[in-house]
């Protein structure tokens, strides 16, 4: 498969096989505290949110959702409080589970969280990287990508520029944070985002932790 392909492949995989989930959907119980074990977690983990404040602007519906999947879901811990959930996708076919979650700020910034328990492979290098070391995946020599493909008939192809971490693996799948390029090739209503700065992308992806049961953000049970 040439490298076109397989980043058409991505979008397309993510446009055709998740389901679309409104946000606001129906009122629906809370599910049980998700007990699955964070993936590789530290002691020296992000630090919980503020009192009072939904883990990742996440409400309780949300993390029902979510959690339903059956796998670790991994979400911001720390997010701007101008940024709120615009869209979620959340996918549960023979192909495997995955789920998207798409964050806008009120001055039209945007980045989403993604994953998927298979199907992933490297991505086409970029001008710039950053290196980020989230806690809950290890020191893994992890970066951030941004700006323009340095492959010439790419760059030509795919102009714009472009934002995303490396897939980060854990236990259930691959986790990635994504930028304004990937999220407008899915959402038409998003196609005017713009990426965040790649230092708060750095600082997203080191926050990085394990959605819980509780949307308050509370772990459940001991971490190991």
């Amino acid at each position: 498969m040439t490298t076109k392909t397989a980043i058409a492949a991505t979008v397309l995989l993510l446009a055709a096989g998740l389901t679309a989930c409104d946000g606001q959907i129906g009122s629906t119980e809370q599910s049980a505290a998700d007990t699955s074990a964070p993936l590789n977690a530290s002691a020296d983990g992000p630090p919980p949110p503020p009192d009072g404040a939904f883990l990742a602007q996440m409400s309780p519906t949300q993390t029902s959702q979510l959690s339903s999947l059956g796998v670790d879901v991994v979400v911001p811990g720390q997010v701007p409080p101008s940024f709120s959930i615009v869209e979620m996708r959340v996918d549960q076919s023979e192909a495997g589970p995955g789920y998207l979650v798409v964050y806008q700020s009120d001055s039209g910034q945007c980045f989403a969280v993604e994953f998927a328990a298979t199907g992933v492979g490297d991505m086409p290098a970029t001008e710039s990287r950053l290196p980020i070391q989230p806690p809950l995946f290890g020191d893994r020599g992890y970066g951030l990508n941004y700006g323009p493909f340095t492959d010439a008939q790419l760059s030509a192809e795919f102009p714009e520029s472009n934002l995303f971490t490396d897939w980060l693996m854990g236990s259930s799948g691959a986790y990635r944070l994504i930028g304004a390029t990937y999220i407008g090739d899915l959402f038409e209503d998003l196609q005017d985002c713009e990426d965040v700065a790649p230092e708060e992308a750095v600082a997203l992806a080191e926050s990085l932790t394990v959605l819980t049961g509780d949307p308050m953000g509370e772990p459940v049970g001991d971490s190991p």
